[in-house]
């Protein structure tokens, strides 16, 4: 049973992470300034990299 909640929280939370990652994209697409926009590469690298890490836990079964 727990594991299903588990599962289920990592499953929103990947929702979450993919609607970020697309929302920093976009605001990136816009920005023109060169420290703004190392900023966003560096938030969508991170929030990619743990929704990447929440993908393969759940593909193991964690």
């Amino acid at each position: 049973m727990a594991k299903d909640a588990l599962s289920s929280l990592a499953g929103n939370r990947m929702g979450q992470l993919k609607s970020e990652i697309a929302d920093l994209k976009a605001q990136l697409r816009k920005e023109f300034e060169p420290d703004k926009i190392a900023e966003l590469k560096k938030l969508i690298r991170e929030k990619e990299t743990y929704y990447n890490i929440l993908a393969d836990r759940r593909r193991a079964g964690f």
